[in-house]
């Protein structure tokens, strides 16, 4: 693996140095890690005196992993949480789930795969004709706002909408596939939020489990903090021997050899701590490489102040360098797959326009940085909403 790198001025190359030792020059040097690529453990007091098994969702084992019949804590509810818990909830002896901000999943509606229909799709063109539309949405999907209002819609007609999104249709689209204003007018925000959350309590019979899971405030408007896919978390949720504990009225103070510690529920005794809690985020990844720009600082240095970057694919001081699906680029907020397709697709264009003009030598100016955008976005939607903590 690559140990570090840094910007070779005189021969307009990046020196590349290896694990193994080796070293490789690159005119080009493209670091595609994600934004997701480091993992984060809080630093609870007391972690390492737990004499149980614990688990990272980030690195979960392959196989060996026994959870039937185990008392089992687990930390953190986002999208990897979701899914653990729905499935670890039925087999664990009792199940403790510490939430600090609830996940407003989404029922994924899955289904199987025919065979035969995708097998037409791809020979008349479908898919082709799909991953077009991706170039021409607001998050790279296949769909797209509606073209009117919520309140353009009489409120039958909104639950008609609302239904069929979210329990008909499924996925991502009573997020992406909504009324156009759902994310920019906090009135249509809370019409939104008030259909999921009826929908919800409809699946969640314990009052106190669905204040946690779907509260009447909501602690940051709909879906300005990704939503998770799920298949009958609500339902796992919901039965006895689970118990929901918010880490905001009781903090977890500490973890002994025998469990977690809180202040209201004093020490729950556990087997299995899961560790749920996702990714150093976004700037993690790249931050924690040694990668060098020309005035010899690293990443991690250049964005001690906030982070800086050329349309989220470039920075100064860092020459003949992009990474793609990183930091302020779409990234979390788009569709993945389309949105590094995009991304790869102009690196790819520049690349071949440098090699014709022989240019040795590109950087990302600091103005370009710095520069503010003179308009709003295309789609004249304003910015996502700031009061989703992160």
């Amino acid at each position: 693996h690559v140990d570090g790198a840094v910007f070779d001025e005189e021969r307009k190359q990046w020196h590349v140095e290896c694990s193994d030792g080796s070293v490789i020059y690159a005119s080009w040097f493209i670091p595609c890690i994600g934004f997701a690529s480091r993992r984060y453990t809080p630093p609870f007091p007391g972690l390492g005196n737990f004499r149980g098994d614990i688990y990272h969702t980030a690195v979960w084992p392959q196989h060996g992993v026994n959870l039937k019949g185990k008392r089992i804590a687990q930390i953190g509810t986002g999208a990897s949480g979701i899914q653990v818990a729905q499935e670890v909830g039925d087999k664990a002896k009792n199940l403790t789930l510490y939430i600090r901000t609830p996940n407003f999943c989404l029922p994924m509606n899955q289904r199987k795969l025919d065979p035969k229909e995708e097998e037409q799709k791809k020979k008349d063109g479908t898919y082709e004709r799909e991953i077009e539309k991706t170039r021409h949405t607001f998050a790279g999907f296949t769909y797209d706002f509606m073209e009117k209002n919520t309140f353009d819609d009489s409120p039958e007609e909104r639950e008609k909408v609302y239904h069929n999104l979210l329990i008909e249709e499924g996925g991502f689209k009573y997020w992406l596939n909504t009324y156009k204003d759902m994310l920019f007018d906090q009135k249509a925000n809370d019409e939104a939020y008030k259909f999921w959350r009826q929908s919800v309590l409809k699946r969640i019979k314990d009052e106190e489990k669905a204040k946690i899971l779907a509260p009447e405030v909501p602690p940051h408007p709909w879906g300005t903090k990704r939503p998770s896919l799920e298949q009958r978390f609500y339902e796992v949720m919901d039965q006895p021997h689970v118990k929901l504990v918010d880490i905001n009225q009781s903090p977890i103070q500490d973890v002994t050899d025998k469990g977690i510690v809180t202040k209201n529920e004093g020490l729950v005794e556990v087997d299995v701590i899961i560790l749920a809690t996702g990714f150093d985020s976004v700037t993690g990844s790249l931050a924690q490489l040694n990668i060098k720009g020309v005035n010899g600082g690293t990443i991690a240095d250049h964005w001690k102040d906030g982070t800086k970057t050329s349309m989220g694919i470039a920075m100064p001081e860092f020459p003949n360098m992009f990474f793609l699906y990183g930091p302020q680029a779409p990234t979390a907020f788009s569709n993945g797959p389309s949105c590094t397709q995009f991304q790869a697709e102009w690196v790819e264009k520049v690349l071949k326009e440098v090699k014709e003009k022989g240019i040795r030598r590109m950087e990302a100016t600091t103005e370009a940085v710095m520069r503010e955008p003179s308009r709003p976005p295309a789609s004249g939607r304003a910015r996502r909403s700031t009061r989703a903590p992160s």
